[in-house]
């Protein structure tokens, strides 16, 4: 059950996203900043919804898309805050509570929640097995040292 809700879950954010990009499309300014900047914020948000909808066909194999669902959620949360608190623009809820609600819903039924949080370790490499020959061999410091014959 959770993991047809993750993947409804995944599927949904990412058509709201979508259409999030392509209503963004109708302009309203002559002059966009993330134009001018040299970036397009609605292909953006486009490419979001359209890699967490293809990942909703395998989500644990899609983690990384998991985690930038997850952390949409709480970007939302951030920008509408600061413009807020910083700008005394109007907090927009809406997107807030889309936002925080898909990251739940992606944390809550995500099957191994433990790879959510990347490692943050350096994985320790084994040394190789050694070979059977290397195995049956004595030690360096036992191998016994002949003298050559002196017996003419």
């Amino acid at each position: 059950m959770k993991r047809i809700l993750l993947t409804v879950g995944m599927l949904l954010m990412g058509m709201g996203l979508v259409g999030g990009a392509a209503a963004a499309l109708v302009p309203t300014s002559l002059m966009p900043l993330d134009q001018e900047v040299g970036t397009h914020t609605s292909a953006a948000g486009a490419v979001l919804g359209i890699g967490l909808m293809a990942a909703a066909v395998n989500p644990a194999g899609n983690v990384g898309w998991v985690r930038a669902g997850i952390l949409y959620g709480f970007v939302v949360l951030a920008f509408e805050a600061g413009s807020y608190f910083l700008w005394r623009a109007s907090f927009h809820l809406g997107p807030v509570i889309f936002g925080l609600a898909f990251s739940l819903l992606l944390i809550a039924t995500y099957p191994e929640r433990k790879k959510l949080i990347p490692a943050t370790e350096r994985k320790k490499t084994t040394p190789p097995t050694p070979s059977l020959a290397v195995l049956n061999s004595p030690p360096a410091t036992e191998v016994e040292t002949r003298e050559p014959d002196q017996t003419s």
